[in-house]
């Protein structure tokens, strides 16, 4: 049996009472893997559970001490190799449920208990715990799982490490190949071999823009020019944990607006990372970077964005321009720290991961904030 890679039973349990819940259950694929380890991941070395997700079953059951039952495809016989769970149940299809989980929640006494189900959960599922045989109170519990994921132990840390150096290597790595002539698609392809090369299992995005062009939707066959600014924001999948860095680059020489504008952004990264430790309050030391930047960076509107990172490259936003929670940092916390403002008409930033330590944070990736000038 697999021990929890970033699940806490004890946390769990205390989310759970906070929200005074006596069972949470979790359908969707990433939080099913989180609490069990079963490999839901389109990085697993067979992804066949998502890509069979539509048909057949997989589902964890949360109680309310942290203890997590798994419900799981009975064409999955490996249970006890990958997963960290004492109770499992296999099912086939949908029409076992019925009778096979209202009698295991019937024989622990649950009927008409208070339930969290995630917002996106499956109406068979909802129809089932509320059904006249189980009558549950559901409500909402998206709350519970953001906050149980916020904070990483060591081995996500060090995953999460991982797929940044693997992405680091790839930036430079395409850095070496940018040249007049050569096409995002090109870029693409290169990129994603040399993820699979540097050890990643899979990939997460590819925001690659070559002058004006749309970041978000590369792969048209745009050829770079001299003189375009090139953004590479890219990321690897490293045992199901993702990155996310950015760094620029042109062919010739970046004008003194362009390397202010970065210069500046870098500062507000800054900021944010050296004000960062255990114990201080996210929202008011947003509300404090925000009035800093307004006095000291003169080149116009900055806007930041911190985000948490792990199974997905975006866990939830913790502070930035979108808004900050009323919480304190955490040790092990870990996030991108995202500064971006507008030249001319693109968008420049800066964007690196970071880890909240036991006095302070930590910088994670070593990407330089400069734009990359190829002759």
């Amino acid at each position: 049996m697999q021990k929890p890679v970033g699940y806490n039973k004890q946390r769990a349990a205390e989310l759970m009472e906070k929200q005074d819940l006596d069972i949470l259950f979790i359908s969707s694929p990433l939080n099913v893997y989180y609490t069990t380890g079963l490999p839901m991941l389109h990085s697993a070395p067979n992804p066949i559970l998502e890509a069979l997700s539509n048909i057949y079953p997989n589902f964890s059951i949360i109680h309310r001490n942290g203890d997590v039952t798994l419900v799981h495809w009975i064409g999955f016989a490996s249970v006890e190799e990958f997963c960290w769970v004492d109770n499992a149940i296999p099912v086939f299809t949908r029409e076992w449920l019925p009778d096979t989980l209202t009698m295991e929640l019937q024989s622990l006494d649950l009927v008409g208990c208070k339930a969290g189900v995630e917002s996106d959960a499956p109406k068979f599922l909802l129809d089932l715990i509320t059904s006249e045989d189980l009558k549950m109170q559901v409500q909402e519990c998206d709350e519970v799982m953001k906050n149980l994921r916020l904070v990483k132990t060591d081995e996500e840390v060090a995953r999460l490490t991982r797929s940044a150096e693997i992405t680091q290597k790839v930036i430079n790595s395409c850095l070496g190949i940018l040249k007049e002539g050569l096409t995002d698609n090109e870029l693409i392809d290169f990129a994603r071999l040399e993820m699979m090369k540097e050890g990643a299992d899979d990939w997460n995005h590819f925001t690659i823009r070559f002058g004006d062009s749309d970041p978000e939707a590369p792969g048209i066959g745009r050829a770079l020019q001299r003189g375009e600014i090139v953004r590479l924001d890219l990321g690897s999948m490293y045992k199901g944990y993702a990155a996310d860095l950015n760094k620029h680059a042109i062919i010739g020489t970046a004008d003194e607006e362009s390397k202010q504008v970065l210069a500046e952004l870098a500062s507000l990264q800054n900021y944010y990372e050296q004000n960062i430790k255990p114990g201080v309050n996210i929202n008011e030391l947003n509300e404090a970077a925000f009035e800093w930047a307004g006095e000291n960076l003169p080149s116009g509107a900055s806007y930041a964005m911190g985000h948490s990172i792990g199974l997905q490259v975006e866990d939830s936003h913790l502070f930035g321009s979108f808004g900050a929670p009323d919480i304190e940092f955490e040790e092990n916390m870990v996030f991108e720290i995202e500064a971006w403002m507008g030249y001319q008409d693109i968008q420049l930033g800066v964007e690196d991961l970071y880890v909240v330590t036991a006095d302070g944070c930590k910088r994670l990736s070593s990407l330089t904030p400069d734009i990359h000038e190829i002759d």
